[in-house]
């Protein structure tokens, strides 16, 4: 699935029972959401609009019944749209298991909106951090170990995320593998240099336009993940069903 430029952590996650949507802004719309067939989860970090459109959210959980996981800023626009037992407010620390996947919240660091968050995101055979478009948070440093892999900004015309910030959240994390987003492709190869010389062991992916890509060259992650990003590409990768 393309989830479009306009949406710079735009980000589709699945493995063999779980689907989960992050921040499609309003990439999905019209007859595109009428050929969701399973959505479990879908969080918003935060509201702006490269992030998050309110029409597009409401209308994605009236076709799928996902359970809508927001910030207090998004929440606030969501707010009587979405039944509320399908809408659950995160605040930073916390931590909930919904629909079988563990998420925790994490405060982001960037401007102009309310309460915006990051997430780690544990399902039942991977774990994902997905960093929105934040500039480094020093919290991240008691979750070293906890996302299999790191999903990180690297700029993408935001006054936060940079290569240098996306490498404090690597090191804070140590994961095992690292995809870039929010970020041009100087960005991107610009932390490729610095994971390179100071994380030698992280594998690093930088998806290439309308590429696709095999999971099992991805250090045995089982999931599928899709990002749009401003270098307008998009990286599928399949499921690895285990033996």
């Amino acid at each position: 699935m393309w989830l479009g430029a306009s949406a710079p952590s735009g980000t589709l996650l699945k493995n063999h029972e779980k689907v989960v949507l992050i921040d499609p802004a309003n990439t999905i719309t019209g007859e595109a959401v009428q050929r969701l067939q399973q959505l479990d989860i879908f969080l918003i970090t935060h509201e702006h609009t490269d992030h998050f459109s309110s029409s597009a959210a409401i209308a994605i959980q009236s076709r799928t019944a996902a359970i809508v996981v927001v910030n207090l800023g998004s929440f606030n626009a969501l707010s009587g749209s979405i039944p509320s037992d399908k809408l659950v407010k995160m605040t930073s620390g916390n931590s909930q298991v919904l629909s079988g996947i563990g998420i925790t919240a994490i405060a982001s660091i960037h401007p102009n909106c309310v309460q915006p968050l990051t997430y780690i995101l544990t399902f039942s055979d991977f774990s994902v951090f997905h960093g929105s478009d934040s500039g480094f948070n020093s919290a991240l440093n008691g979750y070293k170990g906890k996302a299999t892999l790191a999903m990180v900004p690297t700029d993408g015309a935001s006054p936060t995320a940079s290569p240098e910030n996306a490498l404090q959240m690597v090191k804070a994390l140590d994961p095992t593998d690292v995809i870039p987003m929010h970020g041009s492709t100087d960005s991107n190869n610009w932390l490729g240099t610095l994971l390179a010389q100071q994380m030698p062991n992280a594998q690093y992916l930088i998806p290439q336009p309308t590429s696709s890509l095999l999971v099992d060259e991805m250090s045995g992650i089982g999931f599928v993940t899709v990002l749009a990003c401003v270098t307008t590409f998009f990286l599928l990768a399949r499921d690895r069903r285990r033996e």
